[in-house]
């Protein structure tokens, strides 16, 4: 499509949770570069500063967060979005395309995209290039990667294309035939070799070995669909420079907090601040599965509004492991109190936003390893690829290779399911060094970890629950020579080991944190009845609604009820005795629990295993509130398990109540249809209930909040 004007300037927009977007889009605006293309690359939220409202190219990148929700770094753009759109000719003058990134999940599949692209259409714009949406469940290669391919030919048409001193074209060619090569294996390989690659090490303590399985090589004569190599953007250069002196009281904020503050002042809502850890509480016992703690955080006064309220969630920033950056600055043979300062290759191209704050030269090696990229991210298939070129030995190049590979997809894949770390990857292809600038210019940003606020905000305190994430993975070793093959790898997660760790043992430890714009709040003193459904830590959010009620005027507010699971009533029934106070006074009406783990004490206390269980126990009574007397229901946890079974009970229990109360149906908006055989109305259908359901969440009567 062209209207015969081609745009001098294409800008290439993102909006990220997790840093794949950013990634991504910077990833495309760098190859557009390259390839002749004048080029801007902006977050969403940063409109004024590339003038949205005026430009006449764009390609956006999406992702998708919590239930359908957008990336947090959009917040401000969809707020003017929503209002500029309804003008049906606001953007006439936009040519545009959006490729999407989600999770199938969640039941609102790239919805960000879905969004983006209705509104801009309604608002008179139009696409140049197909929309794209990509799969995590799958791998977002599969679709990435293609659609960048077919990007370059439809926007050519819409934007001029000068022929650049460095264009892709010769480097693409050398790629497609490399990629094209017959791959060399030695067939007669033992089989000791191939295991060495990856087998157990004990270089260093902190990571974890890797056990693949590479004998689907042999015999192979060619790769395909490997990820193109992504080119080098920046180096890291020597820095005379004396570093920022540090508040020794901040040493756990990144150090380049201060900025980051200053580039929000005008957003109170969304400002990062300084809090203050103020103290804990295991909930769980000592022999529970998992550990959970309590935290008291303290707003300083400059903070203390009425911002937030019971249900909203805030962000965390939190570094890298410390002994995770010092084994890998050991692995490369690096020193982490050298100065340095990043430096983009290219002057036509900006950093990544997340490493323009490191181009100043007044951080070490050690500060950008800790606050710039995820080292613990799962590995990526374009991260794989460049890193074979990183490698001296031929076998290690081969076998990165063929993991970004459409043949070694299954031996990816289970890679991915043992969560390698950075230097876990390293170890294992020991002859892959590559440099510090490198390695984070692969790895996608480090970004803030969200957490619900479990307490009725007031006094300037937030108080979060939360499951310190430590697991154990089981790997089956091929090459073992015992009986028993499995290895144990053991992983942690980034945020919660830190702050138990902050919590246990320096209490008044500062952490910097930043509000997030939400919808999951319960209504003040309404008079709706309200279903909330949450295991374990799902029912933190509740915890500050029902704080929220006690303070409300309870002849005048709506009944509640909450469906609570866990494992066992004497291992981690969190908040039991302020569930059980709540219920002698009424401030909860009804409390269904589930044990899941512990079949003598649901037996006792006729229990049900898991939530949806108990929603379909009371299939009548639930049916009964949401159709007739207009309950609002609030689901909070895992979204790949408990949700998208919460969600599926829902949906039968409609369907339930309308085949026993076929006047339900127009309270639900459905209209009843005949049965050709008999002539007689049919109840609702699966599908039918699950629209409704995508229904009431629009009209904010079903709200979830959902994490993977």
């Amino acid at each position: 499509m062209s209207d015969g004007f081609k745009d001098s300037t294409v800008a290439f927009l993102y909006a990220s949770q997790t840093g794949n977007a950013e990634s991504i889009c910077y990833k495309i605006y760098e190859e557009a570069v390259s390839r002749g293309f004048q080029a801007t690359y902006h977050v969403l939220d940063d409109y004024r500063k590339f003038n949205f409202d005026s430009l006449r190219t764009a390609v956006f990148v999406v992702s998708t967060t919590g239930d359908g929700d957008p990336p947090d770094n959009s917040a401000r753009f969809w707020r003017v979005l929503r209002r500029t759109s309804k003008d049906p000719k606001a953007y006439g003058h936009l040519r545009y395309t959006v490729l999407g990134l989600g999770d199938t999940n969640y039941s609102n599949f790239c919805n960000t995209a879905v969004r983006l692209d209705k509104q801009l259409r309604e608002a008179g714009a139009q696409t140049f290039y197909p929309r794209a949406l990509a799969d995590d469940a799958t791998g977002l290669e599969d679709v990435v990667e293609p659609w960048i391919d077919g990007l370059w030919a439809p926007l050519a048409k819409v934007a001029v294309c000068g022929s650049g001193e460095n264009t892709r074209e010769a480097s693409v060619a050398v790629e497609d035939a490399e990629q094209a090569a017959r791959l060399v294996v030695d067939e007669s390989s033992d089989v000791d070799g191939i295991a060495d690659a990856v087998g157990a090490m004990s270089l260093a303590a902190v990571h974890q070995p890797l056990v693949l399985d590479f004998r689907a090589m042999a015999g192979l004569q060619k790769l395909t669909g490997t990820p193109r190599l992504p080119a080098a953007i920046c180096s890291a250069v020597p820095s005379e420079k004396a570093s920022a002196d540090r508040d020794a009281d901040l040493s756990t904020c990144p150090p380049w907090h201060e900025a980051l503050v200053s580039e929000h002042e005008g957003d109170s809502a969304l400002r990062p601040f300084v809090a203050t850890i103020t103290g804990y509480r295991q909930l769980t016992s000592a022999d529970a599965v998992k550990r959970t703690l309590l935290l008291d955080i303290r707003l300083p006064e400059s903070e203390r509004t009425d911002v937030c309220v019971a249900g909203d969630s805030f962000n965390v920033f939190a570094p890298n492991d410390a002994s995770l950056v010092s084994a890998l600055l050991r692995r490369l043979d690096v020193s982490g109190d050298d100065l340095v300062a990043l430096k983009s290759l290219d002057d036509r191209v900006e950093l990544p936003v997340h490493l323009q704050r490191f181009q100043k030269g007044r951080y070490t090696v050690r500060d950008i390893l800790t606050w710039s990229a995820d080292l613990a991210s799962a590995p990526k298939k374009h991260t794989l690829r460049a890193l074979a070129e990183c490698c001296t030995d031929t076998r290690d190049r081969e076998r990165l290779l063929f993991l970004a590979s459409r043949q070694g997809s299954a031996v990816f894949d289970e890679l991915r399911r043992q969560a390698p770390n950075i230097v876990d990857l390293l170890h294992a292809f020991a002859s892959c060094k590559p440099s510090i600038a490198r390695l984070i210019e692969l790895l996608p940003s480090l970004a803030p970890r969200a957490y619900s606020i479990c307490n009725a905000p007031g006094n300037g305190l937030w108080r979060i629950a939360f499951n310190v994430v430590e697991y154990a993975l089981e790997a089956s070793d091929p090459f073992s020579a015992s009986e028993d093959q499995r290895v144990s790898i053991e992983r942690r997660g980034l945020c919660t080991p830190w702050l138990e760790m902050l919590a246990r043992g320096n209490s008044g430890a500062h952490i910097l944190v930043a509000r997030r714009s939400g919808h999951f709040r319960l209504p003040p003193a309404t008079t709706q009845p309200i279903i909330m459904v949450g295991p374990g830590t799902g029912v933190a959010p509740f915890i500050g609604f029902l704080e929220q009620r006690a303070v409300e005027d309870s002849s005048a507010i709506g009944s509640a009820w909450l469906f609570f699971g866990c494992r066992s009533p004497t291992r981690d029934h969190l908040f039991r005795a302020e569930l059980d106070k709540w219920i002698d006074s009424a401030v909860l009406s009804r409390l269904s629990l589930c044990f899941s783990r512990d079949a003598a004490a649901r037996d006792a206390a006729d229990a049900d295993v898991y939530v949806q269980d108990a929603l379909k126990r009371h299939w009548e009574e639930v049916a009964e509130l949401v159709v007739e007397k207009k309950a609002l229901v609030f689901v909070c946890g895992d979204a790949k398990g408990m949700g998208r079974d919460v969600n599926e009970a829902l949906a039968d229990i409609l369907c339930r109540y309308a085949a026993k109360h076929p006047d339900a149906l127009p309270k639900l908006g459905v209209e009843p249809t005949k049965n050709d055989l008999d002539d007689q109305q049919e109840a609702m259908t699966k599908v039918q209930a699950l629209q409704v359901l995508m229904r009431l969440a629009s009209e904010k009567r079903y709200l979830r909040d959902l994490w993977a």
